[in-house]
């Protein structure tokens, strides 16, 4: 069973990998022709759908694709991860901090961990203006927080949001030009650790979501 689901997905990717490929050209020709036949606001609005479409084929690779099943988990020192997460968020102007120990070596995929906490940072500076990560360990796991000071998520939609492509239409996701797949990925990594993601209200506002994963996990 597990090998037909597999064999299923890696179908499903092939397909939507052809599809992209084959779209790519005429979007090419959609963009020359925008470029050379039209002007001014029209031209301007006709290379954004065109870019937005793009966006979204690669994007929906980038899911479909499933590379953190694939990676191999490694010690990696997951403070130093993070803190490099913050540099690279304030290097272009946002207001990231790190609190938590200078050094937390244990097992995980780095590249896939690294993608979902710069997923939960990207949300979180989109809806707030003072992001923190912090890290610890209770009780024998890992525990990554990323707390924003936005609007926060209605708790009903909590589940909601981990669906791909759900995008909710109030004040969180009104600047974003995101297709409601960042919060799939982080979930899916998470699980793929072993481990839990959940949201917790911020007090006075804001949104708090929290990484939980075994640190026996390998």
């Amino acid at each position: 069973m597990s090998d037909r689901i597999t064999a299923m997905i890696e179908g499903r990717t092939r397909m939507l990998r052809g599809v992209s490929h084959d779209l790519r050209t005429p979007l090419t020709r959609l963009r020359l022709r925008a470029e050379r036949a039209c002007e001014g606001e029209l031209r301007d609005m006709l290379l954004a759908d065109i870019s937005r479409i793009d966006d979204l084929l690669r994007e929906s690779l980038r899911y479909l694709r499933d590379d953190h099943n694939r990676e191999t988990a490694e010690i990696v020192d997951l403070a130093s991860m993070l803190q490099t997460i913050c540099s690279e968020f304030s290097d272009i102007g946002h207001n990231v901090s790190y609190f938590g120990p200078n050094r937390l070596p244990a097992r995980f995929k780095p590249v896939a961990i690294t993608r979902a906490v710069n997923n939960l940072c990207e949300n979180a500076v989109k809806f707030g203006s003072h992001v923190e990560i912090s890290l610890g360990v209770v009780a024998e796991n890992v525990v990554v927080e990323v707390a924003d000071d936005g609007p926060g998520i209605p708790e009903a939609l909590w589940s909601r949001v981990l669906e791909p492509f759900y995008k909710i239409d109030a004040a969180r996701s009104e600047n974003s030009a995101g297709f409601g797949l960042g919060l799939s990925i982080v979930s899916e990594i998470t699980h793929a650790h072993g481990g839990t993601l959940e949201f917790l209200k911020r007090q006075p506002h804001g949104l708090i979501a929290r990484l939980k994963i075994p640190l026996g996990h390998s």
